[in-house]
This record gives C-alpha cells, structure tokens and sequence, in this order.
C-alpha cells in the first residue's frame, strides 16, 4: 500500500491529467455500450415481434407468449411448454416459426397432433386455430389480450432471457 502511495506522489500534474482523462475515457466507451446493448435489446425484441407475428398459445385458463424460434410441447420436464396431461406425450410436439407463420411438427406422439380438428404429421398453424395434444385443447392466437395466470398442474420457469418457457 505505502508503495502504491509513493507512486502517486511521484507523479506529476500531467501524468495524473492523463491517467484521469484515460479513465474518463474508458468510462465513456463503457456507457456507450451499455446504451448500444440497450437499444440492440429494443431492436431484437421488435424483430421477433415481427418473425413471431406477435401470437400465443392459449388453454382456457392460461396463455403462453410464444418466445422462441422452436418450441417443444410435451409433457416431460425439458419441453419448452410442459403440459401436464397424462394424453400428451413426452416429446408430443415441436413448433417452429419461420417468415411469420408457425408451424407444428408431430414426434410421433401417440395421442396425435390435430389442427383445426384434423390429424397432422406437420402443418402450417395460422393464428385463430385450435391445436390438440392427446386430450389437451390450444389456440394459437394474437397477443392482444393480457396474460392469465398458469393453469393449475401447470408450472411456468423462465429458463433463459428472451428464450423458452415451460409449463
């Protein structure tokens, strides 16, 4: 410590003037990332809205923003949206988004995968159709309404920022 000290009293008025400006310096390029992170966020939000066409997945009693550009229903632990229904199937189903519109992929569930009341291997889901896993209903809708809470035997876990839930 008392070497640090006699540094500092070595030094002169310019190199302290310049040691002061190098921090200010160095703060300033430390804010302005910080800003830049702020509004790339902004930015990245607004294009998934756009991707995304701004909908979820809807029970009765729950709704479930779409936040991912692939998403697994299923009732094991690791799906992205855990539906607790003994009709779903671990690995049930996978939804994916691309230029805006969704599509679900049945894993070769044994309850099925029906949109609109027909059974599907893979389909294109506008917004407004019900979905169907096993005996679970679902409606991909707009995101105009607020959110409800969970269903009960539902469980919702934020696993990353901006990325998938489960339920």
């Amino acid at each position: 410590m008392s070497e640090l000290l006699d540094l500092i009293t070595s030094l002169k008025a310019a190199d302290l003037i310049l040691c002061a400006a190098a921090v200010v310096i160095l703060d300033l390029f430390a804010l302005s990332i910080i800003i830049m992170a702020s509004r790339e966020g902004k930015l990245c939000k607004k294009r998934w809205q756009k991707v995304s066409a701004g909908v979820e997945l809807r029970l009765p009693d729950a709704d479930f923003p779409l936040e991912a550009d692939e998403i697994l229903l299923g009732r094991h632990i690791s799906a992205d949206i855990r539906l607790t229904d003994p009709s779903v199937s671990r690995y049930h189903a996978v939804m994916t988004v691309s230029r805006g519109q969704w599509i679900i992929t049945d894993l070769d569930s044994k309850g099925g995968t029906f949109v609109d009341g027909r059974r599907v291997h893979q389909s294109v889901v506008p917004p407004g159709s019900s979905l169907r896993l096993g005996n679970v209903e679902l409606y991909l809708v707009h995101q105009s309404t607020p959110h409800r809470r969970p269903a009960a035997g539902t469980e919702t876990v934020r696993r990353r920022k901006g990325g998938h839930r489960r339920v």
